[in-house]
């Protein structure tokens, strides 16, 4: 058996929608890997019970003929490469509510078999044979394929400790991943840690495959001239910046501590606030800390440019000790300094280009530090760490992996 080329159409499904609030590792990879052939990027599904809820939603409404009647569920996405395209799947039943059971393992395989139906309609109209399919964090859904399913290889990748993340999702899908890594041909994991747990409690070996950044996108912030975003146009400088979700990873008394004690200085964070529930703290009255929205990921580079000093405030926790974070290439790559916590193994890998700090007072600390020793030499040492890790050079080591299980799958 020969390995399979970059041709073979990549069908991707994750838990993120191309058109989401943030971006996400799997959409990062189906970009990258539409540079060189098709594909298909398949919604996280929506169920009826979301329909319901969100029929008046803009993001319901675009794809009303797909949800609905199956009907234009294959679509080409605006400004993106044309070998990428979506999918959008027909309505599931919402069954997360069950217990695990006969019921839920029922119901499991009807939206299972919609799902594959789905795929193999998507494929066969576009005159394709076969395809890779890469399950990017969803074992919701398809974590084993039906015998009629044209894929050449199955293989699943984890992001996060399911196991650590809300009750919601850790009800059926900390087993259910298990069982997608042992149906799987191979299994791929983000994070040190994560890899190493999940090799043990599936009693299958599982790749390291860290997240990676657009290199070429976020090093326009290091060595281009781009235009300050209006919405930061009047906030003071120095500018402590914050990219990303925020959410239950993010240390929220160390957020307030170095807004009270560096009161002359703007904390700016990007991206939508999903806090509630997550901090008692009123982060609303801390007068020198600023939300800007979620942003595209394009305009991500002039928010970087136009701030001082970076910070990855995250807990340290069971949840993040398995997190490669997907942001901090993304700001290397901008070349400005980054303070950070040394949450998982995966960020003590930088510790000779971020500011690691064990206690909110370090952190701090650390801000003052980092804006005071920044030079144009770190600055470019800071973005040649990022240049190694590029979305290319991940795809690379996923087609090496592809051939070595090819040779062992003949």
């Amino acid at each position: 058996m020969e390995p399979l080329q970059p041709q073979v159409p990549i069908v991707i499904i994750s838990m993120s929608r191309w058109d989401g609030e943030f971006s996400s590792a799997s959409w990062s990879l189906a970009k990258t890997f539409a540079k060189n052939g098709p594909v298909y990027y398949v919604d996280y599904p929506f169920t009826w019970l979301d329909l319901w809820r969100e029929r008046h939603m803009d993001r319901i409404k675009k794809r009303k003929n797909a949800l609905f009647f199956s009907k234009d569920f294959v679509n080409s996405i605006p400004g993106e490469d044309p070998n990428l395209k979506s999918i959008t799947p027909p309505a599931m039943f919402p069954i997360n509510w069950l217990s695990p059971g006969a019921i839920y393992e029922n119901l499991l395989r009807r939206n299972n078999s919609k799902l594959q139906d789905c795929i193999k309609k998507a494929l066969r109209q576009d005159g394709h044979k076969s395809c890779i399919l890469l399950n990017s964090f969803n074992p919701i859904y398809l974590q084993e394929l039906s015998a009629d399913f044209p894929a050449e290889f199955f293989v699943y990748q984890s992001r996060d400790n399911i196991r650590a993340l809300e009750p919601y999702l850790q009800k059926h899908g900390s087993y259910l991943e298990i069982r997608c890594i042992q149906n799987a041909d191979f299994s791929i994991a983000t994070s040190l840690q994560l890899t190493k747990d999940l090799t043990a409690i599936s009693g299958k070996e599982v790749q390291y495959f860290p997240n990676a950044a657009d290199i070429a996108l976020f090093e326009t912030a290091y060595n281009s001239i781009l235009q300050i975003p209006k919405d930061i146009l009047d906030i003071p400088h120095p500018i402590i910046g914050y990219t990303g979700n925020i959410c239950h990873r993010l240390d929220y008394e160390i957020i307030q501590r170095v807004a009270t004690e560096h009161p002359e200085k703007s904390i700016v964070l990007v991206g939508p606030r999903n806090h509630y529930g997550h901090t008692d703290i009123d982060l609303d009255a801390i007068p020198n800390l600023y939300f800007t929205g979620p942003k595209s990921i394009k305009d991500l580079p002039a928010y970087l440019q136009h701030f001082d000093v970076l910070i990855l405030p995250f807990l340290c926790n069971e949840l993040t000790k398995s997190i490669y974070p997907l942001k901090i290439n993304e700001y290397l790559a901008s070349g400005k300094p980054v303070v950070s916590t040394p949450f998982s193994e995966d960020i003590l890998l930088f510790k000779d280009v971020v500011y690691l700090a064990d206690s909110s007072s370090e952190f701090s600390q650390n801000i003052s530090v980092a804006l005071q020793e920044n030079t144009p030499g770190k600055a470019e040492a800071r973005n040649k760490v990022a240049a190694s890790n590029s979305w290319d050079a991940r795809v690379a080591r996923f087609w090496d992996l592809i051939s070595k299980f090819s040779k062992q799958k003949s």
